[in-house]
């Protein structure tokens, strides 16, 4: 009776697929900032904020997958741009408001609309990961595996 081998090549193939994942989810988390950076819905003043969009933790493996983080890191005025909400005086009666014109205006709050940039970004780039992924292990020679 003839003889039949196999090779077992079960830890390359997962480490190409782990590899691939790594690559998809660092291309979509690029594409997601660069969106935001491209496509925010507020007039840029001073370019800090566009600046700091940015991929804060790049993808890495964890027990269930690829873990990775993007968004904006030590902005103070990230968060309301993107949900809005309402600012307060704290150390004072009232907000002093510069108006275009000249003067001041006194408020004790200020409701600031949202103004979303991450969100969207994410909406318009998540939905191209498996495809990025399918890529990069091709990429590497994936194949059928």
């Amino acid at each position: 009776m003839p003889s039949k081998s196999l090779t077992w090549n079960g830890d390359a193939v997962s480490k190409r697929w782990k590899d691939a994942q790594i690559a998809g989810v660092n291309a979509t988390m690029g594409a997601a900032v660069n969106h935001a950076k491209r496509n925010h819905p507020w007039q840029n003043r001073t370019a800090v904020l566009e600046g700091a969009i940015n991929i804060t933790d790049p993808a890495k493996p964890i027990a269930t997958g690829v873990e990775g983080v993007w968004g904006v890191n030590d902005q103070v005025q990230a968060r309301i741009l993107e949900v809005g909400g309402v600012i307060t005086a704290k150390n004072a009666a009232a907000l002093a408001i510069p108006l275009p014109g000249g003067g001041v205006v006194f408020r004790k709050s200020v409701v600031i609309p949202a103004y979303p940039y991450l969100r969207p970004a994410g909406d318009a780039t998540y939905p191209a990961l498996a495809q990025r992924i399918r890529r990069a292990h091709d990429k590497a020679g994936g194949g059928d595996d």
